[in-house]
Parts: C-alpha cells; sequence; structure tokens
C-alpha cells in the first residue's frame, strides 16, 4: 500500500527539517499519533494498521532497541542535528523529563544521489496542564523557523485539546544537513500511560517522494515509517529478489514506543513484512504492504 503524505511544493532550503509520518491503532483503539493543529501541523494522509509492530531503520541490522542519536546545541547541523532554530536537546533517558527540553534521535538515514538523508524525531515530555501552552509555543517557534505557515496556537486551543497522558511528537527530515520544510506532529502515551493490552500495536505510513502533483516530497526517497509498541522484538522485510532486511527499532527517550524507517530498494519490491513478539511468536501484520 502507497500511503502518499500531503506535500505540496518543494522542500524548503532552510536548515534542518520535518517530515510525516503516522496514526496508532490497538485492538480497534486508536493509540493517537494526532496532527494537531494547534501546533499548525499539516494535513497528511496516512494509513492506521491492527495487530502488532515493529520499526525499520535504513540499515538492516540486529533485532532489538537501538539508541537514541542526539543532536547537538541549536545552530549546529550534520551529525550534530539539525540547524537552526533547534533548542538543545537531552539524549539520555534517564534525565530528567522536561517539557521544553526534547529528546532528538535520527529514526532513519542513508545516501541518494550521493546526499545524506535523515529522519529525525523530538520527542517533548508531556507537559502538565499549567505548562501545555508553553511548550506548545515551543513547538511552535521551533517549528516556524522553518515554515511560517503554521498559526501561533492560542492558550484555550491547546487547554480544550491537550492529552494528557501523551508526549508530544514532531517528525522532521534533513538532507546533507539541511532540515526541510514539512514535517508531522503528534502524540504517543507517554511512560506509564500505555493501555494493556497495547504493547504489540504498530502503525505505519509512506512518506512519499513525490506527491500526486509530482512535486517533490521532503526527501528524494520513499520512506516505509513505523511505530511499535514496546512487546515487539524483531522486523523482518522480504524483497522480491530473495534478501531480506531485519531493520532495527530505534527507541526515543523513554517512550514505550519504538520507531524504524525502511527506505525504498531501488527497483526491488518488498513481497512480506514480518513482526514478532519478545517470546520469537510472529503477530500478525493487518496484510502490512508497503513499498510492494
Amino acid at each position: 500500500m502507497w500511503v502518499e503524505l500531503g506535500l505540496a511544493g518543494a522542500a524548503a532550503q532552510v536548515p534542518i527539517g520535518p517530515v510525516p509520518v503516522e496514526g496508532v491503532e490497538a485492538g480497534g483503539r486508536r493509540i493517537r499519533r494526532r496532527r494537531r493543529t494547534a501546533v499548525g501541523a499539516l494535513a497528511l494522509a496516512s494509513v492506521v494498521v491492527l495487530g502488532g509492530g515493529a520499526a525499520a531503520g535504513p540499515h538492516a541490522g540486529p533485532a532489538g532497541a537501538r539508541t537514541p542519536q542526539s543532536t547537538g546545541p541549536a545552530g549546529t547541523g550534520g551529525d550534530g542535528g539539525p540547524a537552526a532554530a533547534s533548542p538543545s536537546a537531552v539524549s539520555s533517558s534517564a534525565a530528567p523529563r522536561d517539557p521544553l527540553t526534547p529528546v532528538r534521535a535520527v529514526i532513519g538515514q542513508g545516501v541518494v544521489d550521493g546526499k545524506e538523508w535523515k529522519l529525525w524525531e523530538a520527542l517533548w515530555p508531556v507537559a502538565p496542564q499549567g505548562r501545555a501552552y508553553e511548550q506548545a509555543v515551543a513547538v511552535w517557534q521551533e517549528r516556524s523557523a522553518v515554515d511560517p505557515s503554521p498559526d501561533r496556537p492560542t492558550e484555550a486551543y491547546v487547554q480544550q485539546y491537550r492529552q494528557p497522558n501523551e508526549d508530544v511528537v514532531n517528525t522532521c527530515a534533513t538532507l546533507d544537513g539541511v532540515r526541510q520544510k514539512y514535517d508531522e506532529q503528534g502524540g504517543y502515551p507517554a511512560p506509564g500511560h500505555l493501555e494493556p493490552g497495547t504493547g504489540t500495536t504498530f502503525s505505519g505510513g509512506m512518506m512519499a517522494a513525490r506527491t500526486k502533483g509530482d512535486h517533490p516530497g521532503p526527501l528524494p526517497v520513499a520512506l516505509a515509517v513505523m511505530a511499535f509498541g514496546p512487546d515487539i522484538a524483531k522486523v523482518v522485510v522480504t524483497w522480491d529478489d530473495g534478501t531480506a532486511s531485519e531493520p532495527p527499532l530505534v527507541t526515543v527517550g523513554d517512550s514505550p514506543y519504538r520507531r524504524t524507517v525502511v527506505p525504498e530498494q531501488g527497483g526491488k519490491r518488498a513481497v512480506s513484512w514480518q513482526f514478532f513478539d519478545r517470546a520469537g511468536a510472529e503477530v500478525p501484520n493487518a496484510g502490512e504492504d508497503m513499498l510492494s
């Protein structure tokens, strides 16, 4: 299935940037990778899948969690993370949770046409009610430095729609260290707020290299981007030439959900996606067929 993100126009050439992802569903209950207009998120198409899951990285590698790659202080680029208006980031999940200090991690990366792309995720720890508006403004300020189109959130809106049990998550892309214009924002359950029975849930969506109008997407490569509950231990993608990839699951801070990114493989089609729990048992994948 090819789910195209609603990306209009070419990616902005501003240091460090954003990209879209998915909605999460657990046994018919939405886990919310919700787009929040309070922070000016794009209207993006997404696919919601039932079942279990795991996240695939850009390179085949051992199963299990991978620790986050942290960004450097604001204003740095390249491996130090997005340049531009990025607040200093905390990369250790052992650090105290501060709603104004996001944890950043590279959840996927690769090289296409000689240019290095990276998909980043910034996790802003859930804010108490008294600081929710302050956090929403901080997120908006960071995003608006790259894309001036989002409206500044109002306190009334933030208080009405805040999710008291969810971390705020922003997913963005960089190309050769330059943040691209489009991103997605949503939320995942914060630590301690995962509902019973959702450990093997998963969600996924496609980030297209080009839109239906044939405009460039944020990156010149199509990506399958997924998130998985904590009980998924391994993902295997089998391609039509008989080869298989076992992408790593990436942990962002102390989030119970893990991410994976699988890029298209020049001329190859994915013929199967397999998800396995911690006991090694295969989890139903709801007929997942991205990159096929």
